[in-house]
């Protein structure tokens, strides 16, 4: 067990973020908080003025080691080669940051160049150990199948309002999907690099008319047999938010760091 607690911190004060401060546990603390300014003053009579602040300089100083990035694909980008080159390992979950060749070359870069590292979350898909483990022995084909109700990609081309039935709204790579849906390839890209890469994961979108939270499905040959993982969404109403494996894989990344026996 550490001597010490983890001194985590989180960049990015939405919901999500706010959730794994407040879940962190025993073994680590909330060292440091990246919000907006406006936020400053509530976050800090919620979780202590001392550790939040608004710029990535503040937040450095704090000397978090860890953190937890739950921002933006923007802010990923540029503070991570800073937190890397500071021995700060990061969580990402904006991950559709990689969908973008030259800012994928340059996150991966940085975490060659450390000390920091850059470890993958399984974000809302739960698990991609499968996929990583299959790499080791002919790993030939990943194929992700996402449904989201039709309200979800309302203002995207997969647009598809007064459907009755399912409909395939899009599919192609990781890749080919990033210009045409960038606030829905987090768990996508994710798998991606979990598994074959952006340009050889193949992803179909379905629009689905009879569920209310999105569902993901992986289907991947190897050569230990195939693999079929399913993650259904909970009945809850489109517009709410529940707390989700999105949430809880980061804290279980989290917690390996401070456990006596790591799962």
């Amino acid at each position: 067990m550490r001597a010490e607690p983890l001194r985590v911190g989180i960049l990015g004060a939405g919901r999500i973020g706010c959730r794994i401060a407040e879940r962190l546990g025993e073994g680590a603390l909330l060292g440091a908080l990246l919000c907006r300014p406006a936020q400053q003053d509530a976050l800090g009579a919620r979780f202590g003025a001392g550790i939040v602040c608004t710029d990535l300089d503040g937040f450095l100083a704090r000397a978090p080691g860890v953190v937890a990035e739950c921002a933006s694909a923007g802010l990923l980008a540029t503070a991570a080669p800073r937190l890397l080159a500071a021995g700060i390992d990061i969580i990402p979950l904006s991950l559709a940051a990689f969908a973008d060749p030259a800012t994928e070359a340059a996150l991966l870069s940085a975490a060659e160049a450390g000390p920091g590292r850059i470890e993958i979350p399984a974000g809302a898909m739960a698990s991609l150990g499968f996929l990583a483990a299959a790499r080791e022995d002919a790993l030939a084909d990943v194929h992700l199948t996402v449904r989201y109700p039709p309200a979800r990609l309302r203002g995207t081309p997969g647009e598809a309002g007064g459907i009755a039935a399912p409909r395939v709204v899009f599919s192609g790579t990781v890749r080919q999907a990033a210009a045409l849906f960038p606030r829905h390839l987090n768990v996508s890209v994710g798998v991606a690099l979990a598994g074959l890469g952006l340009d050889r994961t193949r992803f179909t979108l379905v629009a689905d008319p009879g569920i209310t939270q999105a569902a993901f499905l992986v289907e991947a040959q190897a050569g230990p047999g195939a693999v079929r993982l399913a993650v259904e969404g909970r009945g809850n109403p489109v517009e709410d938010d529940p707390v989700d494996y999105t949430t809880f894989s980061v804290l279980r990344l989290l917690r390996r760091r401070t456990a006596a026996v790591m799962i």
